[in-house]
């Protein structure tokens, strides 16, 4: 066994110890912060981290 197999086989095990990704359920009032964000003048992209978790309600 040469050493691209060895990595091959520690890449497929380290795979399966892997765990799945969890997205946490939230809300999203996307009208919201873009109404709010039209009403500054400026993208939504734009707005602060505080400003668009205004409009962020995790569930």
């Amino acid at each position: 066994m040469n050493g691209q197999m060895k990595n091959y086989k520690n890449y497929k095990e380290s795979l399966n110890r892997m765990q799945e990704p969890t997205v946490p359920k939230a809300k999203i009032d996307m009208r919201g912060a873009i109404k709010y964000a039209q009403e500054k003048g400026i993208p939504v992209e734009e707005l602060s981290r505080d400003e668009k978790n205004r409009f962020i309600q995790y569930l």
